[in-house]
């Protein structure tokens, strides 16, 4: 009961301050989000950068590319780590938590590839394992697009964080999901793609307005971009079985626009700069020289602007 009172006391005077700093004009992110978190703006050349996203199988579809985008920047002093545990919501995060329970797998993707760190681990743990700089949030893909799924539990599990955490200063973000593809048997709950993508966009700008973070992973936009261009269609939406992103284009496309919105501003790196090229030689959905640009170009104009598609992604 004494720690949890002590936690409020840091969260509420860490409220007070952001909001006494806004009225004098002063600013604690790159964004004029107002919100109950004073984010920090992301660390400008680290000698190390320790990400960790709190999530599911999408956070490991964001990064599984990770590796080899690395690889071909010549980026060693990258660690991103991915707490995974299938289907997992804000909701049921803040519940594991806790519980304390192991019920989650931890990965690390760095410029060597990835791996599993522990095949059992609490949430607990894993907040404490290492000095993240970088902790990425997201919601399950289902609630996605309804806000009130998101809290309270987004800003008990930052409260929770900001007591456990071993490392000086954190910046905090968050990975916007995709919608399913047209042919997904629960994409009716939304009506249609379309709609679900406007109600996930609505919901992650009024999670970024009520919190204050103001980093954002737009993965749905980029991929409702790829959508678009007819020289990058595939047979199944960008998705594998309509729901989770396709294993080379799409994952390469996810990967980018991470690596847009967090990775290339702590070191001034464009992913125009990647080289990559993802899947089997001659397969189809391969990434290579012929689509590489215009995965990244889709990655950067949602990055440029989060919630919109742009109709100069075929370009």
């Amino acid at each position: 009961m004494k720690n949890y009172f002590i936690v409020l006391s840091v969260f509420f005077f860490s409220v007070v301050c952001c909001s006494a700093q806004t009225a004098q004009g002063g600013s604690s992110s790159s964004s004029s989000s107002v919100g109950y978190l004073c984010n920090k703006p992301l660390p400008y050349m680290p000698v190390r950068l320790d990400v960790l996203f709190i999530g599911n199988s999408f956070s490991i579809d964001t990064n599984e590319a990770m590796p080899s985008i690395l690889n071909s920047l010549g980026m060693s002093m990258v660690d991103i780590y991915v707490l995974y545990r299938p289907g997992c919501s804000l909701k049921q995060h803040y519940e594991n938590l806790k519980s304390n329970e192991k019920v989650y797998e931890l990965y690390r993707y760095n410029r060597d590839g990835s791996k599993k760190l522990e095949k059992a681990i609490s949430l607990r743990e894993a907040m404490r394992r290492f000095p993240y700089d970088v902790v990425v949030f997201q919601q399950y893909s289902l609630e996605s697009g309804n806000y009130s799924s998101y809290e309270p539990y987004l800003s008990k599990l930052i409260q929770a964080y900001s007591i456990l955490t071993i490392s000086p200063r954190t910046t905090y973000a968050f990975n916007e999901t995709w919608a399913y593809s047209s042919k997904h048997k629960n994409i009716g709950r939304y009506k249609d793609q379309t709609n679900m993508y406007r109600s996930i966009c609505n919901a992650v700008k009024e999670m970024k307005a009520r919190s204050g973070i103001d980093i954002i992973i737009p993965c749905g936009t980029a991929v409702q971009n790829a959508r678009r261009v007819k020289a990058l269609a595939t047979d199944n939406e960008f998705t594998r079985d309509n729901q989770h992103i396709d294993l080379t284009m799409g994952r390469y496309l996810l990967a980018c626009t991470f690596f847009e919105s967090v990775i290339g501003p702590c070191y001034s790196r464009s992913i125009r700069d990647d080289l990559s090229i993802i899947g089997k030689n001659g397969s189809k959905g391969q990434v290579n020289n012929t689509n590489r640009r215009l995965l990244q170009n889709c990655a950067r104009l949602a990055v440029a602007n989060n919630f919109n598609v742009s109709e100069f992604a075929g370009e």
